[in-house]
Order: structure tokens, then sequence, then C-alpha cells
């Protein structure tokens, strides 16, 4: 059997098993044609090693994420609070009075991926739709509330959340100087979450998922070309996902603003061509595709012509 036959093989088990059919052979050949003929082969593999987070998994990780992160943390000073008490009254009794003064507030706008995500956490832990908020309605929440915990699905480089929460955590420690911040994710880097703790006053910072150098599609360590066959070369994959990254980085550069000088323009696509700030992930989830994955996996703009594999709702301000 060929590599071809081989590789489309793993692909359509990966589609029909996890992949929620976004990996069809007609839409995987339709996105090899973005490729020269002997680039194919080689894009192929790469998306053949691409981790994608289906709805159900998605939906375990929330639940995770609530239960390990703060609900069993909580009992555990509950019970240390009660001489390491297991009656179930007391520690219910108590837990109900964090819950009830715990508020989940989406990251960014209700049409981001933060607001999707809060939609299944709160159905996925049985949560009452009183306790989730808006930014906006930070202030005018009561002085008992103690948590305020924020949800996402990654954090790469940190920036977003950091540019984000520099007017929210500043207002939440003002108004609340006793209550404590989350920000809880799907899958983070360690240097993301580092930055974020160091930048921002938030009080605990976890995902799920940790991200090393070997989620890095072109990092030395990177477990995406781990024992490849002969007939992959590292090098032209690495080209033509660069080449084509740039091409298509400009033209959402372009878009966003108009008038961009060419220098800068050149700064910020030389940058993002492999995913924003380097990202070089081979990640996507079922609501979405993070911008720090492979351009040439998600550019879905229509400002150049691209068959995209896993889509990317392009953000326009």
């Amino acid at each position: 059997m060929s590599l071809e036959d081989k590789l489309h093989g793993k692909i359509k088990i990966l589609n029909e098993t996890l992949w929620e059919g976004k990996g069809s052979y007609k839409k995987v050949n339709a996105w090899l044609n973005n490729f020269n003929e002997d680039e194919k082969i080689h894009a192929l593999y790469l998306l053949s090693q691409c981790i994608y987070f289906n709805d159900f998994q998605i939906k375990q990780l929330l639940i995770s994420i609530y239960r390990d992160y703060f609900k069993y943390p909580n009992i555990a000073t509950i019970r240390r609070k009660n001489g390491n008490t297991l009656d179930e009254k007391i520690i219910n009794k108590e837990y109900d009075k964090i819950i009830n003064n715990t508020r989940f507030v989406c990251v960014g706008n209700p049409s981001e991926s933060s607001a999707r995500l809060m939609g299944d956490f709160r159905k996925e832990n049985k949560l009452h739709k009183s306790l989730f908020i808006t930014e906006f309605q930070i202030s005018s929440c009561k002085k008992e509330v103690e948590n305020f915990v924020f949800l996402d699905d990654i954090c790469g480089s940190g920036n977003q959340m950091v540019e984000y929460t520099k007017d929210v955590i500043p207002l939440i420690k003002s108004k609340f100087p006793k209550a404590k911040t989350y920000y809880f994710l799907l899958l983070g880097t360690i240097d993301g979450k580092n930055f974020i703790r160091k930048k921002t006053e938030i009080d605990i910072v976890e995902s799920v998922l940790e991200l090393d150098n070997s989620f890095k599609a072109f990092n030395k360590d990177s477990r995406v070309f781990k024992n490849i066959p002969s007939e992959i070369e590292i090098n032209k994959i690495k080209d033509f996902s660069g080449k084509n990254g740039k091409r298509l980085m400009s033209s959402i550069f372009q878009r966003i603003n108009p008038m961009i000088d060419h220098h800068e323009l050149n700064f910020y696509c030389e940058r993002d061509k492999f995913g924003y700030k380097d990202g070089q992930y081979l990640i996507a989830f079922t609501h979405n595709t993070p911008d720090n994955t492979l351009p040439i996996l998600w550019y879905n703009e229509g400002i150049v012509t691209w068959n995209s594999i896993f889509k990317r709702a392009h953000k326009i301000y």
C-alpha cells in the first residue's frame, strides 16, 4: 500500500471516529488542491497529525475543569475547616454557600468561543443560569460574591488574556477585595500560563491539558515528526506552510488595517505565518480553530482563494 493510501486511510478513520465529518475525502482533496503536486503528500502527512477536540471530548474537559479545579479543592477546604468531616449535610450546605457566591464570566464578547463554552460548562455541570454573567455585569454584582471564574479554550502566548483583563481584574480587586479570581482553560502552554500569572493579578490559572514544545510542529522536540516515513521532508513542509501562511496572514492584516505600513505588515506576517505569535499548533476544536494553529489549516477569509480543512470564524471588529 502506498504512503498516500495509508494516510488517506488514517484520516478516514479519524474522520469517522473523532473529527465529526470535518475530514471527508472530498474536503481533504479540496484542501490538498491548495498545494503543488510535490507538496500534496507532505500536506497529507501534516493533516494526519492534527489533534481535533470533538463535542464529547470538550464536554468531558469542561466537567474536569469544574470538578478538579473548583469543586473538589473547595470541598477539601470545607472538610479541613470542619475537622476533616465526611458529613455530607455539612459539606453540601457549605458548598452551596460558595457556589451561590461565585460568578462565571465569559472572556471577550458574547459571540466568541468563551461564551459558547460557558453554555456547555453550565449544562454539563448542572449550574444555575443566574451564576453566569458578562464582564459588564461585574460592577453590579452583590458584595457577597467571593469567586470570579473566567473560562477559555486555549492559551498560547497569554497576551490576549492579559490585554482582556487589564481593566476587568483591577475592577474586581477594587470592588471585591476579598474575592478570588480564576482563569480555567481546556488547553494551555506553560509559558502562556506563567505569563498571565506574572502580568495579571488573577489568583489561579490552570488548564486541564498542558501544551509543551512537543506540540509545536517545527520545534526540535516536535511529536509531529517522530518516526516519519522516508518520503516525508520536514523542511519542505515548513517551507510551504510558512510561504502560504505568510500570504494568508497578509490578507487578514490588510483587511483589519488597509493603511498598514509595508514594513509593519511584513513583520506581523512573518511573526504569524505559523499561527499567532509563532504558535505552530495543529489543534482544532469543534466550535472553532485557534489562531495559533497553522493558518493553512483554518484560513477562511474569502479574500485569498483557499480551501480550509478546519475553519476558523474570523473576527470583524
